[in-house]
């Protein structure tokens, strides 16, 4: 029996569901990792470390500094949020559009979403979360509420995300 994991040890926890380092999977068949060769990993080469300190105390420190950059991120960046537009602009901006065809539920609520942010760009992520659903399935939506509406009311944005032209 080998003291170093084999490939076939290694592609098995890759492929299983227990979140656990591959040091700790190693340590618990009583073997070791082979690190004879020098790494190239984008860890090592971010940190500029040796390859003598610990994959785990790698990571450890690359997740102390992300959260580091994102207390910085949102101390600096505290931009305050949209406004939206109130229900009673939202009707109104409904009673303009003209439907080829009803609208289901879904599609309201994607409507909806598109007018109470009028003049701003929508992602499809955006919507994905006012829907609680993932983001493949609202494309889905959009594409029937063009057709719906018609007259290129809803736009592909410059950057990515739609736009709503009312």
């Amino acid at each position: 029996m080998s003291e170093y994991l084999t490939k076939e040890e290694i592609k098995q926890w890759r492929s299983s569901l227990e979140k656990i380092t591959l040091e700790e999977y190693a340590h618990r068949l009583g073997k070791v990792l082979r690190e004879e060769k020098q790494t190239r990993d984008i860890v090592d080469v971010v940190l500029k470390t040796s390859s003598n300190i610990s994959y785990s105390t790698k990571i450890s420190s690359i997740e102390n500094r992300k959260e580091k950059v994102v207390s910085i991120a949102k101390q600096t960046l505290s931009n305050p949020a949209p406004k939206k537009a109130s229900k009673a602009d939202v009707d109104n901006l409904k009673s303009k559009l003209v439907y080829k065809k009803p609208l289901t539920q879904r599609e309201e609520i994607v409507l909806e979403e598109f007018l109470q942010r009028s003049g701003e760009v929508v992602y499809a992520k955006d919507l994905a979360r006012v829907l609680n659903l993932p983001n493949d399935y609202v494309y889905k939506y959009i594409k029937n509420l063009r057709t719906k509406l018609g007259a290129n009311i809803l736009e592909n944005a410059a950057k990515g995300g739609y736009k709503i032209n009312v």
